[in-house]
C-alpha cells in the first residue's frame, strides 16, 4: 500500500467533511434567523389574521430550548384530605377502584385516582361581598393558604367574572416558566368558594441536555389548523415545560399516569383562558 498516497487521501477527506460541516452550521444559522426575522413574523401574523386569530403581543425571538423535567403527581391522602378540608368530620365513600368522596354536610370533596380533588359547595348564606378581580383574588388566596397549600409556585393566570361568579385560574411555575398541565381552579362568589379543582405536579428530577424546538413565530403557524382558536385573541405566547402523558408513556391509561417527562412546548393562552400548546411544528 502507498502509504504518502493514502495520507493524502484522509486529509483530503478531512477536509471535505469539515467543510460540509461548517456548510450545514451556516445553513442552519441562517434558517433560524430567518424564522425569527422581522419579516417571517409580520408574515406569521398575517396569515393568522386571515383566520381572525389576533396576535397583539410580543411574539418571542429566541432559539427556544429547555431541560427536560421528570414530574410527579401530587399524591393525596384521603384521611389527611378530610382533616384539612372538613376537621376529620367528613364521611368518606369509596365508590370504586380511584374514585373516592367525602361529604359534610353541604360541601363534598371528590378525589380520583389519588391526583385530582374536587371540591364543591351547596351553600346558600352570603359569608363574603365581593366587589371586583382583587376581592376575589384576595379571597381566594387566602382560601389556598388556609388550606395550606403551597402558593409560591402558582401564578395566577386567568380570572373572569359572570353571573356575580368569578372563575381563578392558577397555573404551576417552574424557574420562571409554566409547567403543564398543572392546575388550581376556584369558583367563588358571595357564599365563598363554591369549586375547588386541583391537579398538580411537583419536579423530581432535571435533565442534563436541552431539548430544542422550532422558534415561536413557526410554531404558531399551527393554529391555521384549530378551528377551535380561529377568532380568539392572543394574550400571551411563552415557552413551558410541557407533560401530557397521552402523548407519551401512558396512551392506554393517561387517568393512571403517576410521573413521566415533560418536554419543551409553545404555550399560547387566549384572552377567554383557552389554551393550546405546540411542541413541534
Amino acid at each position: 500500500m502507498d502509504w504518502s498516497k493514502a495520507k493524502t487521501i484522509l486529509i483530503i477527506s478531512f477536509i471535505v467533511v469539515n467543510l460540509l460541516l461548517i456548510l450545514a452550521l451556516f445553513n442552519t444559522n441562517e434558517t433560524v434567523e430567518t424564522l425569527v426575522s422581522e419579516e417571517f413574523v409580520e408574515d406569521s401574523i398575517r396569515l393568522l389574521s386571515n383566520k381572525d386569530i389576533i396576535v397583539p403581543t410580543e411574539i418571542p425571538r429566541e432559539i427556544p430550548s429547555l431541560q427536560s423535567l421528570i414530574v410527579e403527581y401530587e399524591d393525596f391522602n384521603t384521611q389527611e384530605l378530610n382533616e384539612k378540608f372538613f376537621d376529620g368530620n367528613g364521611k368518606i365513600s369509596i365508590k370504586s377502584d380511584g374514585f373516592v368522596e367525602i361529604e359534610d354536610k353541604n360541601e363534598k370533596l371528590t378525589i380520583l385516582n389519588s391526583k385530582l380533588l374536587i371540591y364543591e359547595s351547596n351553600k346558600t348564606e352570603d359569608s363574603k361581598v365581593l366587589h371586583n378581580n382583587d376581592d376575589a383574588i384576595e379571597v381566594a388566596t387566602n382560601y389556598l393558604k388556609d388550606l395550606k397549600f403551597d402558593t409560591s409556585d402558582m401564578k395566577l393566570s386567568h380570572i373572569r367574572e359572570g353571573n356575580d361568579r368569578y372563575h381563578l385560574e392558577f397555573s404551576k411555575i417552574y424557574n420562571e416558566k409554566y409547567l403543564e398541565s398543572a392546575f388550581t381552579n376556584i369558583q367563588l362568589d358571595n357564599t365563598g368558594i363554591t369549586k375547588f379543582e386541583r391537579q398538580w405536579l411537583n419536579v423530581i428530577e432535571v435533565g442534563d441536555t436541552p431539548i430544542f424546538i422550532s422558534s415561536a413565530p413557526k410554531s404558531m403557524l399551527g393554529l391555521l389548523s384549530m378551528n377551535q382558536v380561529y377568532g380568539k385573541t392572543v394574550k400571551d405566547i411563552s415557552l413551558s415545560y410541557y407533560f401530557e402523558p397521552e402523548k407519551h408513556d401512558y396512551i392506554q391509561n393517561p387517568l393512571e399516569a403517576k410521573q413521566g417527562k415533560t418536554i419543551p412546548a409553545w404555550r399560547i393562552q387566549f384572552e377567554d383562558g383557552h389554551k393550546v400548546f405546540i411542541d413541534n411544528y
